[in-house]
């Protein structure tokens, strides 16, 4: 993009200028949103902060909205984009805008794609800290060490699916970032006591 490179993914975003200069390489099998819109969606001063850094982290609330769009299909994105635009706009600079540390950084980037390959080493690059640091911050700020928190985060977005959609488990389990689901089931077996099958269950029981 105008000479700066980068590398998207689930967790970021690009945002092209009008004149800018910009090309992509991408997998075959790589899948995109794209958001066309006026220069005038985005007030001025709000366009020129976030086409200073280029490269935007998908918040939460961003990559919900980005979900659904892909869950409800072309037709009905089609009919919905006038209200769905809108939110992404919103969601994606709002939390582009904000300042935050290194380590707030990296917990957002986890928070969006939490099943992403995200070992400790890509933890600290990403966190531009050591493996010592990494480790610290996260005991300081969530008493446990990293992977044992990215557990965590990913058995909760596991279950948002296990409640929200009928998937199937194994499908779930990849897209949270267990290797199977037999990773998943010993998972929440070890951390929740139940398991994938048994929870559905009951939330549907429990409507």
């Amino acid at each position: 993009m105008d000479g700066r490179g980068g590398c998207i993914d689930p967790s970021l975003a690009a945002l092209v200028t009008p004149g800018s200069v910009h090309s992509q390489l991408t997998h075959s099998n790589s899948r995109f949103l794209v958001l066309d819109c006026a220069p005038a969606t985005l007030e001025t001063v709000q366009l020129e902060r976030l086409a200073q850094r280029i490269y935007l982290p998908i918040s939460t609330a961003t990559r919900r909205l980005i979900e659904f769009a892909e869950l409800i299909g072309n037709e009905q994105l089609s009919i919905a984009a006038v209200q769905l635009v809108p939110l992404l706009l919103s969601s994606l600079s709002s939390e582009a805008l904000q300042s935050s540390s290194s380590m707030e950084q990296l917990v957002a980037r986890l928070r969006a794609h939490p099943g992403a390959d995200w070992s400790n080493e890509a933890m600290a690059r990403t966190a531009n800290m050591s493996m010592s640091q990494l480790h610290q911050r996260f005991r300081q700020l969530f008493a446990k060490p990293p992977q044992a928190w990215l557990t965590h985060l990913r058995i909760d977005e596991a279950q948002r699916w296990l409640r929200g959609t009928s998937l199937p488990i194994a499908d779930i389990a990849l897209r949270t970032g267990f290797s199977d689901q037999a990773a998943l089931t010993r998972a929440m077996q070890r951390v929740c006591n139940t398991t994938p099958a048994v929870y559905r269950k009951a939330q549907i029981q429990s409507r």
